[in-house]
């Protein structure tokens, strides 16, 4: 089982981005996550966003993005505070081990220490997609009971998590 120390995160380096682009997506998962290579290159180009990586040791074993634009992750508004975060991606020869809940922590603390006026981590999950709900619950995250459109993907519950001294809600 993976430990903290196993997983840390970081701003995807241009050295890194050829590898992101090439994780692997359990049978499945792409109707969740899109394409990666395609979800890489759009954290990489949006001017609010970061594009990070998830890194075991050396290895790059994920990528994630944070949207610091206003988020259209819910029917209102969140929040000036809030954090979107989207096309979070586990190679498959990682997941099912622990990493995506210590991936998950990583990122909350990153967020912690680079953007502290940022209190609120927000995502949406497609409701057929139960390992990952199971996993964001294991990560601190709290269902709000909304559902939401998920265009062709279909409804997706509305997840958030408290960063540092934040409330929900707001």
């Amino acid at each position: 089982m993976a430990t903290p120390s196993d997983v840390r995160v970081t701003r995807l380096a241009p050295a890194l981005a050829g590898a992101a682009r090439r994780l692997r997506l359990a049978p499945g998962q792409q109707s969740y996550v899109g394409d990666v290579a395609c979800n890489v290159e759009l954290a990489l180009a949006a001017p609010r966003c970061d594009a990070m990586a998830i890194l075991r040791g050396d290895d790059l074993i994920g990528f994630y993005r944070l949207d610091y634009a206003q988020t259209i992750m819910a029917r209102r508004w969140l929040g000036r505070a809030t954090v979107s975060l989207r096309s979070f991606v586990l190679d498959r020869g990682v997941q099912g081990r622990g990493f995506g809940t210590l991936a998950v922590a990583a990122c909350c603390a990153d967020l912690e220490r680079r953007r502290p006026a940022r209190r609120l981590l927000a995502l949406n999950v497609h409701v057929g997609n139960r390992a990952a709900l199971g996993a964001y619950r294991s990560a601190g995250f709290v269902d709000t009971g909304e559902l939401h459109a998920g265009g062709g993907g279909g409804p997706q519950h509305l997840l958030v998590r408290r960063l540092g001294m934040g409330e929900w809600p707001p």
